[in-house]
C-alpha cells in the first residue's frame, strides 16, 4: 500500500493521489488539508464490519425503493462519491442521493447532494456526529443527514428548516418521512431493514 502522505494538500492533489490508491488498501478523507483513514484494509483495526456494510445496503436499498415508489429522479450512489467542504477538505459519505443532471462519466464528485447517509463505526463516530454534520449543512443542497448507528436500532435525522436552522430528532419506528426535496417533493423511506438487529 502507498503511504499516506504527510504534506497538506488540496482537495484536487489528494483526489488524485486517491486515484493511485487500489481498492483493498481502504478508504480516506481529507480534513483541513490532512490525509485521514476512513475505513482500513480488510484484516486492519479500523476495517469494515459486518453490521456496517449490512447497514450501509440496507439504508441504500431503502432509500432507492423510497425513491422508485415516489417516483422522483433521484439518484443514488454508495462508497464512492466525494463531497467537498472546502478548499482542503473533502469526505466520502457511506450513501448519498442527488437530484438533476447525472454526474460526467469518470467524475469523483458529487457537488450537490441532497441526502447524505453515514453509518457509525469506531473510527469515524466522532467526526461523523460533529464536523461532517457542520460540513454538509454548509453545502446549501443538502436537506437531509442521517446517521445511523448499526449496532442499536437507532437513526438520528438532521434536517435542514425553512428558516435554515438543523432541527434533529431521533427515529427508531419504520418509516422515515424526507421533506423539501427538489420540487417540494418527500420520500417515505422503510427502515424496516434499516433498523433490524444485525
Amino acid at each position: 500500500m502507498n503511504a499516506i502522505p504527510l504534506e497538506t494538500m488540496t482537495v484536487e492533489t489528494f483526489l488524485a493521489w486517491a486515484e493511485t490508491i487500489p481498492p483493498e488498501a481502504g478508504r480516506f478523507e481529507l480534513w483541513d488539508g490532512e490525509v485521514i483513514e476512513k475505513r482500513g484494509a480488510a484484516g486492519s483495526i479500523n476495517s469494515e464490519r459486518s453490521q456496517h456494510w449490512e447497514t450501509k445496503a440496507a439504508i441504500y436499498d431503502a432509500l432507492r425503493d423510497a425513491l422508485k415508489t415516489a417516483g422522483l429522479p433521484g439518484r443514488i450512489a454508495m462508497d464512492g462519491p466525494t463531497v467537498r467542504f472546502s478548499a482542503k477538505s473533502a469526505v466520502e459519505p457511506d450513501v448519498l442521493v442527488y437530484f438533476g443532471a447525472r454526474v460526467k462519466r469518470g467524475s469523483l464528485e458529487v457537488p450537490n447532494p441532497a441526502i447524505v447517509v453515514e453509518v457509525l463505526s469506531p473510527s469515524t463516530a466522532r467526526r461523523d456526529l460533529s464536523e461532517k454534520l457542520e460540513g454538509y449543512f454548509r453545502l446549501p443542497s443538502v436537506a437531509h443527514y442521517l446517521v445511523i448507528d448499526p449496532d442499536k436500532p437507532m437513526l438520528i435525522h438532521h434536517q435542514r428548516g425553512q428558516d435554515g436552522a438543523i432541527l434533529t430528532r431521533i427515529v427508531t419506528g419504520k418509516t422515515l418521512r424526507l421533506e423539501g426535496l427538489p420540487g417540494d417533493s418527500a420520500l417515505d423511506v422503510d427502515l424496516t431493514e434499516v433498523l433490524a438487529p444485525v
